[in-house]
């Protein structure tokens, strides 16, 4: 899962879980952290369980789907998820949060909610449903005022407006009068894509890359893409050769969710 189960521990444990953000820490160690194990033995019974962060499920997807390693599974959901299996198709033993990597180093970047404005231009600022749903107005999609980006509301950590926006987003791609200018929207978060594999290679060998996610959906995702592929290309020669992989959208809606049931070991 993403931002509803969060880091998750090698033992199924909710380290910190974004749908509990006000809940004080003693409570938060007693009542959340075995939550999961609770809800699996109160549903289903003694069976095994496995839980795991977005974007390592989204490598595990990609490496079953093309059966080529050294990949990064990037998820561009309510956050962004990321993680990455090597050349054995195995992921590598540690939480790929690449969501908190600092992408834009601009001053006047965006604030990251998660921290109390501590940190900006955070790479789930760029890559998650925010990154589309903070230039919305520019792209000419007509949202009402608090799904604008200069509402408060926009600027906590709560995913809902977003989402919202972001369903007008993809009604504006469909409507003709109002593609051209809200393809843009799309090309930016192409760039954010380019440059943040780019920085991503500094520290994995990456051959490859899975895109899914919701903000990847329709002619879109498409857009993204091909404006990715350009700014490696042009900003990073030396891995243009990155290949890009993406799936049709129902796979991009329940193919994290198959990888995921292979996950547990069954006994």
């Amino acid at each position: 899962g993403g931002s509803a189960t969060g880091t998750i521990s090698a033992d199924n444990e909710a380290t910190w879980c974004d749908i509990f953000p006000n809940v004080p820490p003693d409570v938060y160690k007693e009542k959340v952290i075995d939550i999961f194990k609770r809800l699996a033995k109160e549903l289903a019974g003694d069976v095994p369980l496995k839980v795991i962060n977005d974007g390592e499920v989204t490598a595990l997807a990609a490496y079953q789907k093309i059966k080529k390693g050294n990949i990064m599974g990037i998820s561009m959901g309510s956050s962004e998820g990321a993680g990455y299996a090597n050349k054995d198709g195995n992921l590598m033993g540690w939480i790929s949060e690449l969501c908190y990597v600092r992408l834009d180093l601009n001053p006047k970047a965006p604030i990251d909610p998660w921290t109390k404005g501590a940190h900006t231009g955070l790479s789930h600022l760029y890559l998650g449903q925010r990154g589309a749903t903070k230039l919305a107005v520019k792209g000419g999609v007509d949202v009402p005022d608090h799904y604008k980006f200069s509402d408060p509301e926009m600027r906590t950590i709560k995913h809902e407006h977003h989402a919202q926006c972001l369903k007008l987003i993809q009604k504006a791609m469909a409507d003709p009068e109002k593609k051209e200018q809200c393809s843009k929207i799309y090309e930016t978060c192409g760039v954010y894509l380019g440059y943040a594999l780019g920085q991503y290679c500094e520290f994995y060998d990456i051959d490859h890359v899975m895109v899914l996610g919701r903000v990847s959906k329709g002619d879109g995702g498409d857009i993204m893409l091909e404006t990715a592929k350009k700014v490696l290309l042009e900003e990073f020669p030396e891995h243009a050769n990155i290949e890009f992989h993406t799936a049709d959208d129902h796979f991009k809606g329940v193919g994290q969710c198959i990888a995921a049931a292979a996950l547990p070991e069954i006994k």
